[in-house]
């Protein structure tokens, strides 16, 4: 008995101590909306006011806008026009074509394309291309990623929740826990992750409102999978947007995609396809990248074997073609010191983003939609 009380007696707790962190205004994301938001706010605000954590270090294909444009759609367009007046777009009127009997048939001719699956239908409106440089010119500076990579904080955010502040001098929000144990408290939180990523983040769901947990969960979108190949030579002339089926028996819908001029005539082509991972593996995910690059050898021959590079990225989820702002509006009193930003963000004033515009396209979408809620964004805070 004495040397089971000894064992005992060794026993050590390692108790850590939590270490309390807060800042005004907290960017918590690691796409180029989140990152232009804090790099907008420190300008605005100074840097003892913001904040910004990202658990990833971050690289230029991080911050580029992959796969095919998504500034497309009368509605969108005029919205963007808008706001970013200075920014130069070039218009593509030509229809996307998907690929069937052995040629490029256009959207809205004669021929019927394979089903359209998820969000597909978007990338058959006309689109507007421009230079994402000149929307954050931030993205040219030479010394920017090692400016962003040592000041983010580089932690996963494990969950977050609602705070009644009690402290003047520093009221807080939100209060996230951070991997290690250790706390961060906000008075403005700024998420970059989606609806439904703030909902499965956040601590105690039965504190959030039925309205609110409706609106988070109707913004739920697929994953995408991007990949971009780089030729060594231009393998077509073909500007429009187009949609290779994955199959002509299944319903397993497309890679969408664009070719875009490189230097030293180099060409590069960005492509996307949509899935639900609770059905898909890797290697389900890798047969999928081979299919699309024989059939890009079919379409195009020989010289589409010239690839010098390419780029797969896989994310959790996408862009969500219809956001209920109208019921965000109901809940938005709850959370008047909560921001969404990016692709999936409500936006409060809803009424502006519908119009009667001749495409399907009604309410404010995908890109235009995240360029839209950064300026709303920024004219509120002060």
């Amino acid at each position: 008995m004495s040397s089971g009380f000894n064992l005992l007696s060794l026993k050590k707790e390692d108790k850590k101590d939590v270490k309390t962190n807060y800042c005004r205004h907290l960017v918590v994301g690691d796409d180029l909306f989140s990152v232009a938001l804090y790099v907008d706010l420190k300008k605005k605000l100074g840097d003892s006011e913001t904040a910004f954590i990202c658990d990833k270090d971050l690289v230029p294909a991080d911050l580029s806008l992959m796969g095919p444009n998504t500034l497309r759609g009368e509605a969108n367009i005029e919205k963007f026009k808008r706001f970013y007046p200075d920014v130069s777009l070039d218009v593509v009127e030509s229809p996307s074509e998907f690929f069937k009997e052995l040629r490029w048939r256009p959207f809205g001719g004669r021929a019927k394309s394979e089903k359209l699956l998820w969000n597909e239908e978007f990338y058959t409106h006309s689109r507007a291309d421009f230079a994402v440089e000149s929307l954050f010119p931030f993205l040219k500076e030479e010394s920017f990623f090692e400016m962003i990579n040592n000041e983010r904080r580089d932690i996963k955010v494990k969950s977050l929740k609602r705070m009644i502040p009690d402290d003047l001098a520093e009221p807080a929000n939100f209060e996230l826990e951070l991997s290690n144990g250790d706390l961060f408290k906000c008075e403005h939180l700024y998420w970059g992750g989606g609806p439904q990523s703030f909902l499965n983040t956040y601590a105690d769901k039965k504190e959030l409102s039925n309205e609110f947990i409706e609106f988070c969960e109707e913004a739920t979108a697929p994953s995408a999978l991007y990949v971009r190949l780089e030729f060594e030579k231009e393998i077509t002339d073909k500007r429009e947007t187009l949609f290779i089926p994955l199959s002509y028996t299944h319903e397993w819908g497309h890679f969408v995609g664009e070719f875009m001029a490189m230097e030293n005539g180099r060409q590069a082509a960005e492509f996307v396809t949509f899935m639900d991972m609770d059905h898909t593996n890797e290697d389900e995910i890798s047969k999928k990248i081979r299919l699309l690059k024989k059939n890009i050898e079919k379409i195009f021959g020989e010289v589409a074997r010239s690839t010098s590079n390419e780029f797969i990225k896989l994310t959790d989820t996408s862009p969500c073609l219809k956001i209920d702002d109208g019921l965000f509006l109901k809940v938005k009193e709850d959370w008047k010191n909560l921001s969404m930003l990016s692709f999936n963000a409500p936006m409060e004033k809803c009424s502006e983003s519908v119009g009667s515009f001749e495409d399907s396209v009604m309410s404010v979408s995908f890109l235009a939609r995240a360029a839209y809620k950064h300026v709303e964004i920024l004219n509120t805070v002060q």
